[in-house]
């Protein structure tokens, strides 16, 4: 549908959106890696509105993407009809040289700023140690930052759903 309604298609979206939005030096300096997922309108009349991020990763990001989608006004062509008005659009943060499984529609990658930054593999360590030894909090936490990576992995929302489940029988 950007094709359809973006002036330039989904590659000039694209461009447009990586000339704005870069990670901020917070974001680098705390390994902020996370797939935000931007929905929103766009009237027949071009006007944006409606515009929501889930999976926020703050540290400056989402604010960015404000900013970004502040600068598309006009760049939208007109339709006749509701049908092409929502939008979802899978924007990715990742660190270069940090294993990650999560994908983006759009994938925005900083240059680590000289630390190392925690793998997925790493935090589902975590999650099997902490969970095996009853470690609920410690292993929801490693859980919560493989949502906030990947939110489409189903497989992150069942071992949090178990890990609950399990403790409430306790």
């Amino acid at each position: 549908m950007l094709d359809y309604r973006f002036k330039g298609g989904s590659g000039a979206f694209e461009r447009e959106l990586l000339k704005h939005v870069s990670y901020t030096p917070e974001a680098l300096n705390n390994c902020i890696i996370g797939t935000v997922i931007l929905s929103f309108t766009v009237g027949c009349d071009n006007k944006i509105s409606d515009l929501r991020m889930r999976n926020p990763l703050h540290y400056g990001l989402n604010e960015k993407l404000q900013e970004f989608f502040k600068a598309t006004e006009g760049n939208w062509n007109s339709c006749k009809d509701d049908r092409y008005t929502r939008f979802e659009v899978p924007v990715l943060f990742t660190i270069s040289k940090t294993e990650t499984t999560a994908q983006g529609f759009i994938v925005i990658e900083g240059v680590s700023p000289g630390l190392r930054c925690k793998s997925d593999a790493h935090y589902m360590e975590l999650f099997e140690k902490y969970s095996s030894k009853g470690k609920v909090k410690r292993a929801l936490e490693s859980l919560d930052v493989l949502i906030r990576r990947d939110p489409y992995n189903q497989n992150y929302y069942d071992l949090k759903k178990n890990l609950l489940t399990a403790k409430t029988e306790e």
